[in-house]
């Protein structure tokens, strides 16, 4: 082909191509005006409607249920103080007893021979510096020999004190006011200092202890009412107070100790039993909103809040307490504030808002009191 022949050809394709985008460009112009003119024939932007409810102020005072293991306010496993042979066991399962009752005699002739021998030996010891201390005087009798006299005296009485300790020990004593378990020697048995005889326990009072989470501790105060409720005795509610409280959270379980103290005056409760303890905590009264408006994104929590405008704007927030239809929160949000339950997925904050009636019910449950 002639050079003639490949630059017409050339000239024919460009030709093409320009025609082409003439045709394009200005089928785009006409589309963007065609449609600028039917947006000026619908007017400007509907106002997208939305359904608000009033913000509203709610306690968030709490009830919190731990469960805790009662126990006497004093309890003990006796133990005698020697080693013998049990003569006589003085006591039975559940007899209540009063401090120094005696529970258990063990075998003690040894010991009351020894305390007579001390007596005999502290009179002889007696009458032998008195007869020093007569003679004294004449100078039959030395200085140091009435002083030697009455040394000997006073080791007898030492003497005496001992065999005196040794025939009590014999005997096993209560050495509190309370509630025996069942006698684990019977007579005849030979036993030692660490031979179980019995448990005693004083529950007039139980203690009780529990765990509450570190988010209610600020609650917990010496000497708060508590109510306990134990599966022993079902129906059944029981009075107490907080005891003390541990000095701080445990870093493991972020928890705080709590000890109660729950009278029995009538011996209904027992050592060992199980209880759930609920302690009210007092709160402060706080702005709420339906659960339903509350948003989330990256920085926080948020909701739509509609101003005197009936514009949109956005408010973020901090939840303090949930429950199924409200949520108490702290941020900008005062009681009466119109917030938004429907209608969120077309705003953006400044946009004017169409208000519509027909809100969602979350009047009830809402776990405080309405404002």
């Amino acid at each position: 082909m002639s050079l003639f022949k490949q630059l017409l050809a050339l000239a024919v394709i460009a030709g093409i191509a320009a025609a082409a985008w003439y045709s394009d460009g200005f089928g785009l112009i006409g589309e963007t005006a065609r449609n600028a003119q039917s947006a000026e024939a619908e007017g400007p932007a509907q106002a997208p409607p939305v359904v608000v409810e009033p913000a509203r102020l709610q306690s968030d005072a709490a009830i919190v249920e731990a469960v805790g293991t009662g126990e006497a306010i004093q309890g003990v496993t006796i133990y005698p103080e020697t080693a013998g042979e049990v003569r006589s066991v003085l006591f039975q399962a559940g007899e209540r007893v009063e401090q120094d009752t005696p529970l258990l005699q063990l075998d003690d002739e040894d010991e009351v021979l020894a305390v007579e021998l001390a007596k005999v030996r502290l009179q002889e010891a007696r009458q032998q510096l008195a007869r020093y201390e007569r003679a004294a005087p004449s100078g039959a009798v030395s200085a140091s020999e009435v002083d030697t006299a009455r040394t000997e005296v006073e080791a007898a009485k030492i003497e005496l004190s001992r065999a005196e300790l040794s025939l009590r020990k014999r005997s096993v004593r209560a050495p509190f006011a309370g509630i025996l378990g069942i006698p684990q020697v019977d007579a005849g048995d030979r036993v030692t200092e660490s031979t179980a005889i019995a448990t005693l326990d004083d529950r007039s009072i139980l203690l009780v202890s529990f765990e509450v989470p570190e988010a209610f501790a600020y609650g917990i105060e010496v000497g708060q009412e508590i109510e306990a409720i134990t599966w022993a005795r079902p129906g059944e509610a029981f009075s107490g107070r907080v005891d003390s409280t541990a000095a701080r959270i445990d870093p493991v379980t972020r928890t705080l100790t709590v000890r109660a103290r729950l009278p029995n005056p009538e011996d209904r409760l027992r050592s060992g039993m199980s209880f759930v303890i609920r302690v009210p905590i007092g709160g402060n009264r706080l702005p709420s909103v339906p659960s339903v408006s509350v948003q989330w994104q990256r920085e926080g929590a948020y909701v739509w809040r509609i101003d005197a405008q009936d514009r949109a704007e956005k408010v973020y927030i901090e939840v303090r307490k949930r429950s199924d239809t409200w949520v108490l929160v702290e941020g900008g949000i005062v009681e009466g504030d119109r917030i938004v339950v429907e209608g969120v997925q077309r705003l953006r904050p400044g946009i004017a808002v169409e208000l519509r009636g027909g809100g969602l019910d979350v009047t009830q449950g809402g776990g405080g009191d309405g404002g």
